[in-house]
């Protein structure tokens, strides 16, 4: 592969750590609470718990196809390599749909905090100035990024941690377990398949890292490492959020709150309370950290899948000098504008998560195709608990998936029809284009006809 297409070697353990947390962290500062008017508490930790299996399975997974494929392209590069190029496009339009969906909707949360704290300065705008801010930050560099992102981070977990300690001592049973006789879950088991969605909020995005395995110093080491310290970290973090937002405020208050952790403090102490005006005010900050870490996330699947020819070409220009992607950076984040403008983030969060189980269906069948179909590709880390590990993970996104379909009919139809479009395109044009000399591309190809010499390829 010329040297023109690659990107650039920066990142470690550490750093992997840093942005898979960083572009979850939002989950804990808005939008998994959209799901509690229909499950209540007990039925979110429910759902909190299908999700968390779900999402821990599937990084081993991934954890054996990164080190194995360590390409930009991530699960369009599994898919490409276990079941052919249709797959593999299919898959990627499903990555990049979650992340340049997931962009605006995070983008909204970014101008609600803001206009609460400035109510003179315009939501949209201020979601207009971020997408402008973090196009440029990666524009200059990802290991630029990954030092800003490291600082937001750290800011947004102590933030947290810090509501943890004055939270958890004044906890209400009664919010949490509703009043005597009132039930436990308000939907039953339609409420807790109904905040599957949401509670995917808490974890969503983590899997993207596996797109960074080309920049990575030493992938086949590091990634394992960060993308399994990433999970356990949100799975910690996923349980006490929730447990002391709800305990603080109740399920009614919480439910339909665009900023719910103020809200959950201010709920018990009052709005002046000097937890709620910090939480209002420098918890922006976890909002930010994972708004920044979706621009990285579909700037790279774009990428690699322009380079591999499924795109049209010009989405895969790296800057002349600091080897970033930065037409993918671009113009998708024009259109995300747009759709700030023109769509509430509660449906947007419905066409995020469809995206991305799609592409979690996709990615387990690939651990599972390529443990048949190529038992001797060489796999650095290898998924523990074969088979069974991969199928629970697949059977729960399939499960997952659906539960769009009763979450809201209507986006349920408009990700299917994504999906359409995107099948039309291949055929019409995508087929016809596919650049041979794409590393995703040269690989699947030179290893079928050599899979011996697959660790001599990379």
């Amino acid at each position: 592969m010329s040297k023109q297409l690659e990107l650039k070697k920066t990142l470690s353990a550490f750093h992997l750590w840093v942005i898979g947390v960083g572009i979850v962290i939002s989950g804990n500062y808005f939008g998994w609470n959209f799901g509690l008017a229909a499950s209540g508490y007990i039925g979110m930790l429910i759902a909190i718990g299908v999700m968390a299996v779900m999402y821990l399975f599937m990084c081993f997974g991934i954890s054996e196809l990164s080190t194995a494929l360590p390409y930009a392209g991530g699960p369009y590069s599994f898919a490409r390599r276990a079941m052919g190029p249709f797959a593999g496009f299919l898959t990627g339009i499903g990555v990049i749909l979650e992340y340049f969906i997931a962009a605006p909707v995070v983008a909204i949360g970014i101008g609600a905090y803001i206009n609460f704290l400035f109510p003179t300065i315009n939501p949209i705008l201020a979601a207009a100035f971020m997408y402008l801010f973090f196009m440029i930050v990666h524009i200059i560099g990802v290991k630029e990024y990954a030092s800003l992102e490291t600082i937001l981070v750290f800011i947004a977990l102590g933030l947290i941690v810090l509501m943890y300690f004055v939270g958890l001592p004044q906890i209400s049973m009664e919010n949490l377990f509703g009043a005597e006789g009132t039930p436990l879950i308000p939907g039953g088991i339609e409420g807790i398949w109904a905040a599957l969605p949401y509670a995917m909020w808490l974890f969503l995005a983590i899997e993207m890292l596996p797109m960074l395995s080309e920049e990575c110093r030493d992938a086949k080491r590091d990634m394992p490492k960060g993308i399994l310290s990433g999970i356990v970290t949100l799975l910690i973090l996923s349980v006490l959020t929730t447990t002391v937002a709800i305990g603080l405020s109740g399920i009614d208050q919480l439910s339909t709150a665009s900023d719910p952790l103020p809200t959950a403090v201010a709920a018990t102490f009052g709005n002046t309370y000097w937890l709620a005006q910090i939480l209002a005010s420098i918890g922006l900050v976890g909002l930010i950290a994972s708004f920044s870490g979706v621009i990285l996330a579909y700037s790279r699947q774009i990428f690699a899948l322009s380079r591999a020819g499924y795109l049209p070409a010009f989405l895969s220009h790296l800057h002349p000098t600091r080897r970033t992607p930065y037409a993918a950076i671009i113009l998708p984040g024009i259109i995300g504008l747009l759709l700030v403008v023109l769509f509430n983030p509660n449906d947007l969060i419905l066409i995020s998560t469809f995206g991305a189980l799609v592409s979690y269906i996709s990615m387990n069948l690939s651990v599972i195709i390529l443990r048949k179909k190529e038992p001797d590709l060489v796999r650095p880390y290898k998924t523990p608990l074969y088979p069974f590990i991969p199928i629970v993970s697949l059977v729960l996104a399939v499960i997952a998936l659906f539960a769009s379909f009763f979450a809201n009919l209507t986006f349920f139809w408009v990700s299917i029809s994504v999906f359409g479009v995107a099948i039309i395109y291949y055929f019409a044009w995508a087929k016809n284009h596919i650049n041979v000399n794409a590393p995703e591309e040269q690989f699947s190809q030179e290893s079928r006809q050599h899979p011996a010499n697959v660790e001599l390829q990379k």
